[in-house]
């Protein structure tokens, strides 16, 4: 067979030989993040910005390296780096919530939400990537897009992440409404489930959505150095990705796909199902149950003050 007979990408068995590669044969728990507490991973918490001072985050924000988005009067997405303020809250709810699995992670506050939790798909698509570009290992988005306009554009982000080596972490709508990119499949979309335990979170059979985790009455940072509970799936995807954190530092060469299957393999109901020769594997983790496939859109907030506004779980654009 001549080399044009060849298609294309095609390559000879020797070019493929590699000098070691990290085994996926014993994935539990311990193996998986064991010890682990996320230092050396870099991870984006794209959102209303980030408040770096607050108590909960304990230095853990990387403010100078930060980026702020907006539109100008002329519809171009203008880029500020540097230090900025949370315009709302949510940012610094799903940072604390990373940093509360993964604390030696560093965080980098991606801003592309205004007041209100207003914002454009051209600023969030850009804002993404921008994180892609500069080569985060765990990207958050408790945030995404209705409009189906913008969804090829970020379908093809978001494959970059995925060949670049960026976990990308997506908040699933909270209504049963399609929205972008938590639809696409080289992300890995979260909604809640019904466990008070932030370790314990599900894989979800019946897809979109691939994994559940706490996002109800979770007590989460917020602006001004206060907390507040609130409930949505917005606070369920920082859980998976405080986890990926781990996961990533104790594994550094895992590539998305790998970390997604370790993610799998490590999923309550997945430890605790039967094998297919009818035994059990071991409780590796407590079994309460837990369920839910897309999330609730009722929303709990309990602010400092009795007069804090009621808090969305997750922003639209």
């Amino acid at each position: 067979m001549s080399r044009a007979d060849i298609p294309a990408w095609a390559k000879e068995s020797a070019v493929l030989e590699l000098a070691a590669v990290t085994s996926l044969g014993d994935l539990t728990p311990e193996w998986a993040w064991g010890g682990s507490t996320g230092e050396g991973v870099r991870v984006a918490v794209v959102d209303s910005g980030v408040d770096a001072d607050h108590p909960d985050l304990e230095g853990c924000v990387d403010a100078g390296g930060g980026m702020a988005f907006r539109l100008d009067p002329d519809g171009e997405v203008i880029a500020t780096p540097g230090p900025h303020r949370d315009a709302f809250g949510h940012g610094t709810a799903c940072a604390g919530i990373i940093h509360s699995l993964a604390p030696d992670a560093t965080i980098t506050s991606v801003k592309v939400l205004g007041e209100g939790l207003s914002g454009k798909a051209a600023v969030f698509l850009r804002g993404l990537a921008w994180c892609v570009e500069q080569g985060f290992d765990v990207i958050n988005l408790s945030l995404g897009t209705t409009k189906q306009d913008w969804a090829l554009a970020f379908y093809e982000v978001c494959d970059s992440a995925y060949f670049a080596g960026s976990f990308v972490v997506t908040a699933a709508n909270n209504v049963q409404r399609p929205s972008w990119p938590s639809l696409i499949g080289s992300v890995t979309s979260v909604a809640c489930n019904l466990s008070a335990d932030p370790e314990r979170f599900h894989y979800n059979p019946e897809p979109p959505t691939e994994f559940l985790a706490h996002g109800v009455d979770v007590e989460v940072a917020w602006r001004g150095g206060s907390r507040i509970v609130g409930t949505g799936n917005s606070y369920a995807a920082p859980h998976i990705a405080g986890i990926a954190a781990r996961i990533k530092a104790k594994h550094p060469d895992l590539r998305p796909f790998q970390l997604k299957t370790v993610l799998w393999a490590t999923a309550a109901n997945v430890l605790e199902a039967p094998t297919r020769a009818g035994a059990r594997r071991p409780r590796l983790i407590a079994s309460a149950k837990a369920s839910g496939a897309f999330g609730t859109q009722d929303l709990r907030r309990a602010g400092v003050a009795p007069s804090s506004p009621s808090a969305p779980s997750r922003s639209k654009i």
